[in-house]
């Protein structure tokens, strides 16, 4: 525990003279200083107040005291502040700042509790271990970087995670790497992994970069390579050891590349190449797809063998076995005879799971010695997208239009498979409620783009309601519906929803043929009775974003009991010819579906459309605002009352006609000869949100202010042309009127 005792001794008569003077040069009015006022004069401590602070780190989980932290787990940083009687200093703010590190909150501004206790996080993550820092903590006008006092001091240590490897019994061993090929031969590969282990005992999840090496590896020139740096899979990393030329016994080490002191290590022979050897050549494919995907299922896996002269041998008979992906992938033959380039076969048929393959190949010389090599970069792929991985975004999510052709955003879909392994080429559909999008685009690296242009369509064809002014219309703006908030129809953004249907609002669908996610509880990589899921209805373009199919022509939809109004012309995504929505189908659809479960009737191998959407602002260009002071709304040049020395808040509502945001882009600012004015943000967001942007307006008198003085405040917005269309640029303003009473 880090423990100061601070002895605080001012002069209230002293202070506030300072204070006088610090404040001199503020005013309000024609002459006044525009540099803001600094609120209600602070009252002093009490004569001869003295404090004790204490400092100390705390583990965020058990709340144990700690001494220095590490790059994975943030500390609390607890600082209790009381009186030397012991009483605690409450509802006060104490400032800490640190050297090293970042605080959360950033501002390092944490108020004290009930029993003076103020408490923030501290992370060193991507700092040097070793690297010393100091935390400082201010309360009142004192600093503990100040003698007689002193910082709390710390030290970056390394986490508590080990490296080892894991027994038959799947218990970890620290230390150690698991190498299956002890001997081999002399340009043999073969898999070294290593497991990290976490503080907690578990296999640690996060993905860390791990170093192997060796001597030969390390020797000039170098006579083995290592992949390296490998970065874990669920707490483990595996590189291949191949041999070029190491002879005899070579130690194999794996570290932590941000902390190289955590380390295991291990040892192989590399058995001379006068007794001949075997190597690893190539695997094609080396993707193969589960059976039933569609996709190849065989991959042929060739070694070669070698004489001592590094020669190519023919005529020898090499034996096949599966490494990795036992039990589910199928080796056609378990032997072969080399042919005149010494190069061999093994066949492998993949399986109903995806994982990865390694296959084994071994000779036996005349004197009965056995040398291996093993298969690398082979994989089962299920190819198959799945609704878990299936991810859409817009590059601009207002990017206006309403009535202005040719503005863009552009649509971005990611796509995953349940193994990670994404097919190139796969197709992914879109549709669109308003406006004009490609109709598909294909995958490169799991991505692909297609554009959304602002045209025709903008508004429903069928649907239409009376709005409070009287007339038909299709969509919801602010001149034909009236508020509930303020009571007010036109030029003026309502604080909420106008209700269905929504103006300047367009869904955006994407989906393509997948499966159906699952919970592998018992992670066989299949679907298996009593496995949850997420059971998917047929797709549709929601156009009223109540997550319901609403058309009323349409058999299976929810109307006339939909949660909202305006889902007469949603079309949905058929996956029959039944001609009506469906629901989902209670069961798992996808090929990860279980013999035994396809069986019992609880799962299909019958693919869904996957699917993602995102609505975009069609919003339109014309700014109108309204300003709210207390629980009053007026746009008519409203007055705030602000008290000398102190400051009020006023709030800005700005939309289009719609009630929505205004296009990304759009900025707003203040002007004022006479008032000192904040605004919180100065520009519209790249935002999809329902309702007006809100802007939070403070005014400041300073303590020199005349009371009675006022003046006037314009707040501009000014919306931009938009970029690939052909409209101009609209600006317009607000008053209100601030007076110092």
């Amino acid at each position: 525990m880090h423990i100061l005792t601070l002895y605080q001794s001012i002069s209230r008569w002293f202070l506030l003279l300072t204070i006088a003077v610090s404040l001199a040069a503020c005013g309000l009015g024609g002459g006044g200083s525009d540099d803001g006022g600094s609120g209600t004069d602070p009252i002093p401590p009490e004569p001869d107040a003295s404090y004790i602070i204490y400092v100390e780190l705390r583990d965020l989980d058990t709340d144990e005291r700690v001494v220095n932290p590490n790059p994975e787990e943030p500390v609390l940083v607890q600082v209790t502040v009381q009186l030397d009687n012991g009483d605690p200093v409450a509802s006060e703010n104490v400032i800490v700042t640190t050297t090293l590190g970042e605080l959360t909150p950033s501002s390092g501004v944490v108020m004290t509790n009930d029993s003076g206790v103020a408490s923030l996080e501290l992370n060193v993550e991507g700092q040097e271990i070793g690297s010393a820092g100091e935390i400082v903590v201010t309360y009142s006008s004192i600093s503990t970087d100040q003698e007689p006092y002193s910082p709390l001091r710390f030290t970056v240590e390394e986490p508590s995670l080990q490296l080892g490897y894991l027994d038959g019994d799947q218990h970890f061993v620290p230390g150690g790497l698991d190498i299956p090929a002890q001997d081999l031969s002399s340009k043999g590969s073969a898999p070294i992994s290593v497991y990290v282990q976490g503080p907690d005992g578990n296999l640690y999840t996060k993905r860390m970069q791990v170093v192997f090496s060796s001597n030969c590896s390390l020797s000039q020139p170098a006579a083995a390579s290592l992949d390296s740096p490998v970065t874990t899979t669920e707490g483990k990393a595996t590189s291949t050891y191949t041999a070029q030329g190491c002879e005899g016994e070579d130690s194999i080490s794996a570290a932590l590349t941000a902390y190289p002191g955590i380390s295991a290590s291990g040892q192989l022979t590399v058995m001379p190449p006068e007794v001949g050897s075997i190597e690893f050549v190539s695997a094609e494919p080396e993707v193969i797809h589960i059976q039933g995907s569609g996709g190849k299922g065989t991959s042929e896996v060739r070694f070669q063998v070698f004489s001592k002269d590094d020669l190519p041998v023919s005529g020898v008979e090499v034996n096949f076995s599966l490494e990795e992906g036992e039990g589910n992938v199928t080796l056609v033959n378990s032997s072969g005879t080399t042919d005149a380039e010494g190069q061999v076969s093994a066949f492998v048929n993949s399986g109903s799971v995806a994982l990865p393959v390694s296959v084994k190949a071994s000779i036996t010389d005349s004197n009965g010695t056995s040398f291996s090599a093993f298969s690398r970069g082979l994989v089962v792929s299920a190819a198959i997208l799945d609704q878990e991985s299936f991810s859409l975004s817009a590059s601009i999510l207002n990017p206006g239009g309403d009535s202005i052709d040719g503005v863009t955003s552009t649509i971005t879909i990611r796509i995953g498979t349940p193994d990670n392994t994404i097919p190139d080429g796969t197709a992914i559909s879109f549709k669109t409620e308003y406006g004009r999008i490609a109709g598909y685009c294909t995958t490169v690296d799991g991505n692909c783009s297609v554009d959304w242009n602002s045209q025709n369509p903008r508004a429903p064809i069928d649907y239409e309601f009376l709005g409070d002014d009287g007339l038909m219309h299709s969509l919801r703006t602010i001149f034909n519906t009236t508020c509930p908030v303020t009571g007010l129809r036109g030029a003026y953004p309502c604080p909420q929803s106008l209700g269905q249907p929504y103006g300047g609002r367009s869904t955006i669908l994407a989906y393509a043929l997948g499966q159906e996610t699952f919970n592998d509880a018992n992670g066989n990589g299949e679907f298996d009775t009593g496995e949850t899921f997420v059971d998917l209805p047929e797709a549709f373009l929601d156009h009223n974003e109540d997550g319901a199919f609403g058309n009323s022509k349409s058999s299976g939809s929810c109307y006339p009991d939909c949660p909202e109004v305006g889902g007469d012309e949603e079309l949905f995504i058929p996956l029959n010819d039944n001609e009506e929505y469906d629901s989902g189908n209670g069961i798992y659809n996808g090929l990860r579906c279980s013999k035994a479960a396809e069986d019992e009737g609880t799962c299909s191998k019958e693919l869904v459309h996957v699917r993602a959407a995102e609505p975009i602002l069609v919003a339109g260009s014309e700014p109108y605002g309204i300003f709210k002071i207390g629980d009053d709304y007026s746009s008519d040049f409203p007055e705030i009352d602000i008290p000398v020395g102190g400051s009020g808040t006023l709030y800005f509502y700005l939309s289009d006609k719609y009630n929505g945001r205004l296009p990304l882009g759009t900025t707003i600012k203040t002007e004022s000869p006479h008032c000192d004015v904040k605004l919180n943000a100065d520009a519209v967001a790249n935002s999809n949100k329902f309702g007006p942007s809100i802007f939070k307006i403070t005014v400041n008198a300073p303590d020199n202010a005349n009371p009675g003085d006022s003046g006037s405040v314009t707040v501009e917005a000014h919306v931009p042309a938009l970029e690939g269309g052909s409209g101009p640029a609209f600006t317009d303003s607000w008053q209100f009127k601030c007076t110092t009473n």
